[in-house]
């Protein structure tokens, strides 16, 4: 199995105001980004959105895009709330196909493709530490507080040594 994968890339959320997720949604379009509904995860070209909260939106851009908030917040305008959380939240990618087994001992979460497939995205605890899970089609994506990077890196490659 491979060693957790450390990826950085722009992190913006997006909140909509209340009553406001379709308006919002068609203001991200012409970023090319879609709002999946919650608990799922939206692939594009660089870019990805996930949900784990209702009315919000994580917008994951693997460029790391200098202004992407700003342009986040310019298509959004009065839309909804933009927080730039790229210097907040650290990732790693998790691959092998032991990853999932090895990263249950953790978590909190039925990691099994059939209960946690591609596509799904959820909040939960592992290793004593609030994480957002991703299941993506190159892997695991593990984002967390860039507070606790280390205690989480360093339980990763612990759980995940060969």
């Amino acid at each position: 199995m491979s060693a957790p994968e450390r990826v950085r890339f722009s992190i913006v959320q997006i909140a909509a105001w209340r009553g406001g997720d379709a308006t919002l949604a068609a203001r991200l379009q012409p970023l090319g980004c879609e709002l999946p509904p919650l608990g799922r995860a939206w692939f594009g070209a660089g870019r990805t959105v996930l949900s784990v909260q209702p009315h919000r939106w994580l917008l994951l851009d693997a460029a790391g895009e200098v202004d992407f908030a700003n342009r986040c917040r310019e298509a959004v305008a009065d839309a909804g709330a933009v927080v730039d959380l790229t210097a907040a939240r650290s990732a790693w990618r998790l691959h092998g196909s032991m990853a999932r087994q090895r990263l249950a001992a953790g978590c909190r979460l039925d990691l099994a493709p059939s209960a946690f497939p591609i596509g799904h995205a959820a909040a939960t605890t592992i290793a004593q530490v609030h994480t957002t899970l991703l299941a993506s089609p190159e892997g695991l994506l593990l984002l967390c507080s860039s507070s606790v990077t280390r205690h989480v890196e360093a339980w990763l490659e612990q759980v995940l040594a060969d």
